[in-house]
C-alpha cells in the first residue's frame, strides 16, 4: 500500500515523495503515471486513473469514518487540490 499512498500525499520537510514516478519525486502527475504505465505495458491506464480519481472524490467520507484529525484532513485537502490542478 505504501506506493499508492506515496502518490497521494507527502508531508516531508522537502516536499518529496519516497517513490519516484517516471523520474519525478516532487510532483508526480498523470503524465508521469501514463509514462510508467507505458513502460510496464499496463493496459487501459486512463481507465485505471479514472477509477482512482472516482474513489478519491469520496476521501472526506473515508477520512471521517477512519477518525482522521482535522489538521491531517486539511493537509490532504490541500494535496488533492494541487494534484487536481496538474
Amino acid at each position: 500500500m505504501a506506493p499508492a499512498y506515496e502518490l497521494i500525499l507527502s508531508n516531508s520537510s522537502h516536499g518529496m515523495h519516497s517513490t519516484m514516478v517516471a523520474g519525478e519525486s516532487k510532483s508526480p502527475g498523470q503524465q508521469h503515471l501514463l509514462e510508467l504505465a507505458n513502460t510496464f505495458e499496463v493496459k487501459y491506464p486512463e481507465t485505471i486513473i479514472g477509477e482512482v480519481k472516482s474513489a478519491i472524490a469520496d476521501w472526506e467520507i473515508y477520512a471521517k469514518n477512519s477518525g482522521i484529525g482535522d489538521d491531517s484532513k486539511k493537509l490532504i485537502a490541500k494535496a488533492l487540490t494541487e494534484i487536481s490542478k496538474g
